[in-house]
């Protein structure tokens, strides 16, 4: 059997850019801190990988722009968004409530930027 690649998302074998799965000895905060991977997410990692390599950035927010919303999280509550030149720009708040990028490239998302990631 074939060692894990800790590197590497164990469900696309894309690279997981997870700051705590590195060789290096800097372990600060990592993207997959700030995002909510669901039970029913990780439940499609095999079996051989599980809690050996984290899941990357693009399936997790693959899998929650798939799933219905259905969660109290999507709720939109007073203070979580501003109007600008016409336009309603969202809080930090309310994206960290969330839980998942939308990839509209909001100014106050929290989340990694997807061009950053794949160009890394």
């Amino acid at each position: 059997m074939k060692p894990t690649d800790i590197s590497r998302c164990p469900l696309c074998g894309g690279a997981n850019e997870c700051q705590l799965c590195t060789p290096n000895a800097y372990k600060g905060s990592c993207w997959c801190a700030r995002v909510e991977i669901p039970e029913a997410l990780l439940a499609q990692v095999p079996a051989d990988s599980r809690n050996k390599a984290c899941i990357c950035w693009y399936c997790v927010m693959r899998f929650h722009r798939t799933k219905p919303n259905s969660t109290t999280s999507q709720k939109i509550l007073p203070g979580d968004f501003y109007f600008e030149a016409g336009l309603v720009v969202f809080t930090v708040d309310h994206h960290l409530r969330r839980g998942y990028c939308c990839g509209n490239n909001c100014r106050h998302c929290p989340y990694p930027n997807p061009q950053l990631i794949a160009t890394g």
